[in-house]
């Protein structure tokens, strides 16, 4: 596993025969946004605005997952304190 850190985020990467994939990316600040707007800080009526209530919870994490990959969303006191891109590896 390598992490790769940039302004904003770090990347995480696994190694599978030789090649290395992404595993997951964890930003750090709020000057990174997904692609529907989110980043930290923003507040819970506004990822549910941007995505919806089709998420899984679990304690204050909610996830939605789409195809290979899962977004996750930790919430405390009605704000975003964590995103993270994560692959979901089967």
């Amino acid at each position: 596993e390598r992490v790769y850190t940039y302004s904003g985020f770090e990347l995480y990467t696994y190694e599978l025969d030789g090649t290395d994939y992404v595993a997951s990316i964890v930003f750090l600040d709020d000057s990174v946004v997904t692609k529907e707007g989110i980043y930290l800080y923003s507040t819970y009526a506004e990822v549910i605005a941007a995505y919806g209530e089709g998420y899984t919870k679990t304690f204050n994490l909610y996830s939605y997952e789409s195809g290979k990959s899962k977004l996750a969303f930790l919430i405390e006191d009605d704000h975003v304190t964590s995103i993270e891109y994560i692959a979901i590896l089967q």
